[in-house]
């Protein structure tokens, strides 16, 4: 049995398993009305290394779907030589519109940190993409070192595509730009990181990344 597997058996969840028409196996993990997902995997081939994406929050992809996003998380995990991808969240909610997530919607969730954690640990890659909102909503839960921990020991495996200044107002006149990871598919902007490489994060890049005030 996976490690999600017995995981989800703990915390009496859920767990649902399919193949897609292209032969990619899905497992997906839900809260009994799935309203909350807590844990994706798509999978191609048998063993191997395998990619997490720490996403912002989850949209309609499941163990019988993908979407967009996840489709290209696939490409990248491929591109480096995985064989499977984890998708975890910031926020569990599953919502397909940012705008419809409220912050409250970030508040610490100890099922999904428990997910989040252990899909960092089982993994060889880490890919942040979880942008601007995602990024407030991961600071407004990192007021435990624990949590802050999980991710800044894992910093020799975090990738992303870039690392960027916000350029909203409110944050330019604080004169603290809020630094983020982008999402790979931005609004208005699908298109961007496409064909973009990860890059890998120095630990003094993931630090400024998660300890701002």
């Amino acid at each position: 049995m996976s490690w999600y597997e017995q995981l989800a058996n703990k915390l009496k969840l859920p767990c649902f398993n399919d193949i897609d028409g292209v032969g990619i196996n899905g497992v997906a993990i839900f809260n009994r009305y799935k309203t909350n997902r807590y844990f994706l995997e798509k999978r191609w081939a048998r063993g191997g290394n395998v990619l997490t994406a720490m996403m912002m929050n989850p949209s309609k992809a499941s163990h019988n779907q993908s979407d967009k996003t996840v489709d290209q998380l696939i490409n990248v995990a491929k591109e480096n030589g995985c064989n499977a991808i984890y998708v975890v969240n910031v926020s569990s909610f599953v919502c397909g519109s940012s705008n419809k997530v409220a912050q409250s919607q970030f508040a610490f969730e100890a099922i999904n940190w428990e997910f989040i954690s252990q899909a960092i640990a089982e993994s060889e890659l880490v890919f942040l993409g979880w942008g601007i909102k995602g990024q407030l909503g991961m600071l407004q839960q990192l007021n435990h070192s624990s949590r802050r921990n999980s991710i800044l020991k894992a910093y020799k495996k975090i990738r992303c595509y870039e690392i960027l200044n916000s350029k909203d107002k409110k944050f330019m006149n604080s004169g603290k730009p809020l630094k983020y990871v982008p999402h790979p598919r931005p609004i208005f902007a699908w298109g961007k990181y496409t064909n973009a490489s990860i890059r890998s994060v120095t630990r003094s890049d993931l630090i400024g990344l998660l300890n701002q005030k």
